[in-house]
């Protein structure tokens, strides 16, 4: 059965698809079989940063009207195990009960399953997809993002597992200079429990061009950790300095 992840924010422009993305490149490199599904229905993403806008022809929408399965997935190219199943072209096209009957499915086949949903306070589809999902909410350092992620950890449907926050665009120095708020500041604002911090990293920036990250640079170290404590490892926070 497939650990399954749920991607979500409050605000857009916080990096979650980036996120779904590297996420997916770590747990790769753990040796892992990873699915990503796309459940920004009408604004999806996650083809243009596997590089697979060319070649879709099927989506979510026809797996759930009883499509095969098979051809509603995409190989990411040059990744040995890492799979997309793209959002909807339309919006409003995702029954939710359907998609339960097909997730479950899913889960049968890969090591790990991330579901990328759309950022916003729209929490209905998340009601209809069980108890053992672990969500991370996706966050910046600005204030606005920091009142945002409290407000999913507030309307995040009750489950097995405790939400946890993601920490992107790190940056020490805006810290240091008092225009951020420090970590522990952050984590008691959002009422969240952190499992990683990303650092503000130009690789990442870039993501949706390259369709990699570099294995030793500091974007995959940062998530290998995160995927690591994902997996159940005691994998210890580095100083500020050094994410």
């Amino acid at each position: 059965m497939a650990l399954l992840l749920g991607i979500t924010s409050g605000k857009g422009g916080t990096g979650k698809s980036t996120v779904s993305v590297a996420l997916s490149l770590a747990f790769e490199k753990m040796g892992k079989s990873v699915l990503v599904i796309d459940l920004d229905e009408g604004l999806r993403c996650l083809d243009i940063f596997y590089g697979l806008e060319e070649v879709l022809v099927f989506d979510l929408a026809d797996a759930l009207n009883k499509n095969n399965l098979e051809d509603c997935i995409y190989k990411a190219p040059s990744k040995d195990n890492i799979y997309l199943m793209p959002a909807p072209s339309k919006a409003g096209s995702i029954d939710k009960e359907k998609f339960c009957a097909v997730l479950e499915q899913l889960r049968q086949s890969y090591d790990v399953i991330i579901l990328d949903f759309p950022a916003g306070a729209d929490f209905s589809l998340y009601e209809a997809i069980g108890k053992d999902i672990q969500y991370i909410s996706v966050c910046n350092p600005d204030n606005v993002s920091v009142r945002d992620a409290r407000v999913v950890c507030d309307n995040l449907p009750k489950t097995y597992k405790s939400p946890r926050l993601l920490l992107n665009k790190f940056d020490i120095e805006l810290i240091r200079r008092n225009i951020y708020s420090g970590v522990d500041d952050i984590i008691d604002k959002s009422g969240l429990r952190l499992i990683g911090i990303v650092p503000s990293d130009l690789e990442l920036n870039f993501l949706a061009n390259t369709h990699t990250l570099k294995n030793k640079g500091r974007s995959m170290r940062a998530f290998s950790r995160i995927a690591g404590r994902l997996c159940g490892e005691d994998i210890r926070l580095p100083k500020p300095k050094k994410i």
